[in-house]
C-alpha cells in the first residue's frame, strides 16, 4: 500500500506544477475576526525550512521499502503527511529541531492578524489544487507554554494541515489567507 502512495506522490511532483499563482491577496482588515477563532493562544512560533521539490522527489524515491521507524521515513512524514496526529506528540518539536527547521518567535504585535486569519470563514471561489503538499512552514500555537494547535502550511499548493482546533478548519485559505499569511511570515523578515 505504501508503495502506491509513494508512487502517486512521485507522479504528482513529477507532472503537476504546484505553484498557485491565483492566490488572492486580501488585506487582513477585510478578514473579519469572530468568535470562531481556531485557537486561543498567547504565543506563536514559526518553523520553516527551505526544501526544494527535487529533494523531495529524491527522498520519496529513496524511501520506497524503508522501515517506517527509520529517520528518513520520519522526515518525510514530517514534511509531506498529516503528522502529528495529536498536539501532545512529545517528539514533534524535537523532530523540527532535529531536521533543522529554523524557528522564529512571532511578535506579539502580529498575533491579532494571525488570529484573524486562523478563524472560521466562508468565501466563494476556492478550489482544491491537484498537488501533494510539502509543509515548509509550520506554526505552533501555545497557551501558557502548552501547545494547543499546529498549522502546517504549503504555500505552493495552497494546502494546510491544522490540528488542535474544535472549529471547522476545512475552509482555511478560501478567503485569501495563504497570501496574507505569506506576507506576514515572509515579508517581514
Amino acid at each position: 500500500m505504501n508503495k502506491y502512495i509513494f508512487l502517486i506522490l512521485i507522479i504528482c511532483f513529477s507532472f503537476l506544477n504546484c505553484k498557485n499563482s491565483d492566490n488572492k491577496i486580501v488585506n487582513t482588515a477585510e478578514i473579519k475576526s469572530n468568535n470562531l477563532n481556531f485557537f486561543d493562544f498567547d504565543n506563536v512560533e514559526h518553523y520553516s525550512k527551505n526544501i526544494k521539490d527535487d529533494d523531495i522527489l529524491h527522498e520519496m524515491q529513496r524511501l520506497d521499502g524503508i522501515d517506517k521507524h527509520s529517520e528518513e521515513y520520519n522526515y518525510l512524514n514530517l514534511i509531506a503527511y498529516n503528522y502529528p496526529k495529536d498536539v501532545n506528540d512529545k517528539e514533534f518539536i524535537s523532530n523540527l529541531v532535529k531536521y533543522k527547521f529554523s524557528k522564529i518567535q512571532i511578535d506579539n504585535n502580529i498575533h491579532k492578524d494571525i488570529n484573524k486569519l486562523f478563524s472560521t470563514s466562508k468565501c466563494e471561489g476556492g478550489y482544491p489544487l491537484a498537488c501533494a503538499p510539502v509543509y515548509r512552514d509550520i506554526l505552533v500555537f501555545y497557551k501558557q507554554d502548552k501547545i494547543i494547535g499546529i498549522a502546517k502550511i504549503c504555500f505552493e499548493c495552497g494546502q494546510s494541515y491544522i490540528l488542535g482546533s474544535s472549529n471547522d478548519v476545512s475552509d482555511f485559505g478560501s478567503c485569501g489567507e495563504y497570501g496574507v499569511l505569506y506576507e506576514i511570515l515572509k515579508g517581514k523578515k
